[in-house]
């Protein structure tokens, strides 16, 4: 591994390590399993993540295996930003390269943070509105398509991809953007990679034109490549939808041109408590008409556990008690937001009251923010193990969801308290297990495998809300043959050696999910 560093670093600006306590400091990310790269790289620039890719695919034309995980700060929580081979870390790709304010457009790398971005946009009056964890990366967020709490008002991160670049599988270099007929002609005669990709596009749409219909006509999943359905209008050609929750599987994102929105109000917030589901979720329904911003829900449990660490919100007089705990939030003028948080006070039912953000309270309302954070870290040594994020669960079926997560509570004998976006139906559930067990790691398999099928009952997804990576991909029933074979045309015909992330998607494998099931704690991390 030392000679293999030596070589690359040799030919790259950046850096490459093989030394065993880097490596190790790169085999996790926020997922269950553990798994050791054989050598990290730290590129400087565009030409050195040519050179590594292009030296990985070379290797496999020879019968030789270094296939590629690429990385930004590692947050990914289905094992898609850990792998057995070389690393790359995009880590110092993280420079905004232009903002044009009058055209409200940014150019950044992708290793930029999306707190990083926003901050500097602010100056200029401008964000990109997307209502996630702050330290994931803009890269991270276009290979996850993650669905974030303000996606049913902004439309989510794949609405504000303008164009990318990115390097294939061979280490050419393309620019991603529709294009139409006469471009897309153009781009058919080359016989490149770029070629041949443009020519997938049209082949699959008539080889599998009734799967590409079906697929259309779905809730959006993130499993497998089901934006295929968006690369082809007509005469125009866009490859850019393909990039979105692939994980790093079909390219790798080098640049990004994003289009952004002036900056919103802050948001108006309420919050209300309920201890009847049925009440709760007929309010949940009613504001999700208002168009909100931010239409969040917690178990009261994830209360109740913070207050035990000395993080009792002041809004619970007296004991929390059970039940869900809504915040609303409204970003539009203030004239018409109040208007809004009135409807919403009117709705509720008698005996139920709300909580209004002033700027007296609004600390207050922050607290409790952070109090989620307590709960997500109230276990010995680490975070509470985050096996399956990000679910898809539509709105008509939430009150089932509820019931049948109550049911698997007796029957693993463990507590399940959920929390989400409604607005977004997209929930997470973070079990209480101890991984650094033998137990406690067939208890994290057993839970998917329950939770899974839950989800499955409710019409909902596991990949709803992010892709399936490896640990989701385990508990997802399988693809329909006509599907998955649409998949893997598309997989081999952008990675035809099988470079790129290949344990990802649909190259999962359970029994080697199964084999690196971390046995150390989750270290803390912030939501």
């Amino acid at each position: 591994m030392s000679e293999l560093a030596k070589y690359l670093n040799r030919h790259i600006v950046g850096n490459v390590f093989g030394k065993t306590s880097i490596r190790e400091a790169y085999a996790t990310d926020r997922s269950i399993l553990h798994e050791t790269p054989r050598v990290v790289a730290l590129p400087e620039n565009l030409d050195d993540v040519r050179k590594l890719v292009r030296f990985s695919n070379q290797l496999a034309s020879k019968g030789f295996r270094l296939p590629v995980t690429v990385r930004g700060t590692g947050l990914d929580k289905t094992g898609a930003a850990i792998g057995d081979g070389l690393l790359i870390s995009l880590e110092k790709f993280n420079h905004i390269e232009e903002i044009d304010p009058r055209s409200r457009l940014v150019r950044t790398q992708p290793g930029i943070t999306l707190g990083e971005l926003n901050t500097a946009l602010g100056i200029e009056g401008l964000c990109l509105p997307i209502s996630a964890n702050p330290n994931l990366t803009i890269g991270g967020l276009i290979a996850n398509c993650t669905s974030d709490d303000a996606a049913n008002r902004y439309g989510g991160i794949f609405h504000y991809v303008e164009r990318v670049e990115v390097v294939l599988s061979n280490g050419d270099v393309i620019q991603l953007s529709p294009r139409g007929a006469r471009a897309v002609a153009n781009k058919k005669s080359n016989t490149n990679l770029e070629g041949e990709l443009y020519r997938m596009v049209e082949r699959v749409h008539q080889k599998y034109y009734n799967t590409i219909v079906d697929l259309s006509s779905r809730q959006f999943n993130a499993a497998g490549y089901a934006t295929i359905t968006m690369a082809k209008r007509g005469k125009v050609i866009d490859l850019l939808p393909l990039m979105f929750a692939s994980q790093g599987t079909l390219g790798i994102v080098t640049d990004v041109i994003l289009r952004l929105e002036v900056l919103p109000n802050p948001a108006r917030k309420m919050m209300v408590s309920f201890h009847d589901d049925r009440n709760a979720i007929r309010f949940l329904s009613f504001v999700k008409t208002l168009n909100p911003v931010l239409l969040n829900l917690y178990d009261l449990r994830i209360a109740e556990s913070a207050s035990q660490h000395g993080k009792k919100s002041k809004f619970f007089k007296s004991k929390i008690g059970n039940g869900l705990l809504v915040i609303v939030g409204f970003d539009e003028s203030t004239h018409k937001s109040s208007r809004n948080i009135r409807k919403c006070v009117e709705a509720l039912p008698n005996g139920v009251y709300a909580i209004t953000e002033t700027n007296k309270n609004s600390a207050d309302f922050q607290e409790f923010y952070s109090s989620l954070v307590t709960f997500l870290n109230d276990v010995p040594d680490g975070e509470r193990t985050p096996v399956a994020d990000d679910v898809f669960i539509p709105a008509v079926h939430f009150g089932e969801f509820l019931d049948k997560l109550k049911e698997l509570e007796k029957t693993l004998e463990m507590e399940l308290p959920v929390y989400g976006s409604f607005s977004a139906s997209n929930y997470n559930v973070r079990p209480d297990i101890d991984l650094t067990t033998a137990d406690g790691r067939s208890a994290a398999l057993d839970f998917l495998r329950h939770y899974g099928r839950i989800v499955k009952d409710c019409s909902g997804s596991l990949t709803g809300g992010t892709p399936e990576g490896k640990v989701k991909a385990i508990a997802m029933p399988s693809l329909p043959p006509e599907e998955r074979n649409l998949y893997l045309e598309i997989k081999q015909t952008f990675d035809p050696n099988n470079i790129l992330n290949p344990g990802v998607k649909l190259g999962a494998d359970l029994y080697d999910v199964i084999r690196h099931v971390r046995t150390s704690p989750a270290k803390y991390i912030s939501e």
